[in-house]
């Protein structure tokens, strides 16, 4: 499965500024941990600088929904070099799981970080290992402003369970015999298209216009008309696609004219 080992934010424009790198740190994180070892994950939080940018407040990785708080254990939190104390799954937490805002959805970590070079690293381990996919990132600035829609490599979904049907058997034979069977083989499919509409981004072109009214204004207490005229572009970002089901590989034996007779 295909994913991003890094989400630039200093690239992205328009509004208030979160300018972060997000990095999957490859070498910190055991993807494919050995059995009956937990998975980690570790990612590195660089400001990019940027006169009218913010600070950072918050960071969410937007994990499968299917993690589940007693699945997360040993998070770490670093700012600069210096570890910081994390309080998890407690009355007043600085790292938490929150879905109230889908944008922003996922394990959510509360640290101020500096928007000129500042560094943070994050790590956490996972007791059920996940496949790694492409999961949402989040910034939340000093200030509340957001920034979402870049994606990074992440707790994605659990794997496939191992299908009991798959099983080696052996049979001492006496002697050996050919003949042979037809069989259909089918597998239903179905597909569902879908589109997943976001938050629109809005922000203002050019300057304000002012556009004086008909109506003369013979004396100050008369009112006076005017129009306020402001551009405004409306970004909207709908993500289509299909998601495709199959269902279980059905078997069906056919009968021929040869069946039951020994082929040498």
């Amino acid at each position: 499965m295909s994913y991003n080992l890094i989400a630039d934010y200093s690239q992205v424009t328009g509004g208030r500024l979160l300018p972060f790198l997000i990095e999957l740190d490859i070498p910190n994180c055991i993807l494919e941990p050995e059995a009956g070892h937990n998975q980690t994950f570790s990612y590195v939080i660089t400001g990019q600088g940027g006169g009218n940018a913010e600070h950072l407040a918050s960071f969410v990785l937007g994990i499968s929904e299917t993690v589940g708080a007693e699945q997360i254990k040993n998070i770490s939190v670093t700012i600069n070099g210096d570890a910081q104390t994390v309080r998890f799954d407690t009355a007043n937490p600085n790292v938490y799981l929150t879905h109230a805002n889908p944008d922003c959805a996922g394990l959510q970590f509360d640290f101020w970080l500096n928007r000129n070079n500042g560094v943070m690293t994050i790590s956490f381990e996972l007791t059920t290992p996940y496949e790694v996919g492409s999961v949402s990132t989040c910034l939340i600035g000093a200030d509340g402003a957001e920034k979402y829609g870049l994606t990074i490599g992440g707790p994605f979904s659990l794997p496939d369970p191992p299908d009991p049907e798959d099983k080696k058997c052996f049979e001492e034979q006496a002697c050996e015999k050919n003949t042979h069977k037809d069989f259909d083989v089918s597998v239903p499919v179905s597909i569902k298209p879908f589109a997943k509409p976001h938050r629109p981004h809005v922000h203002c072109l050019g300057d304000v216009k002012i556009t004086p009214g008909i109506e003369p204004c013979p004396n100050p207490h008369n009112r006076f008309d005017f129009t306020i005229t402001q551009k405004v572009s409306v970004k909207i970002p709908v993500e289509f696609g299909v998601k495709t089901c199959f269902d279980k590989t059905c078997v069906e034996e056919r009968a021929h004219e040869h069946e039951g007779e020994n082929e040498e």
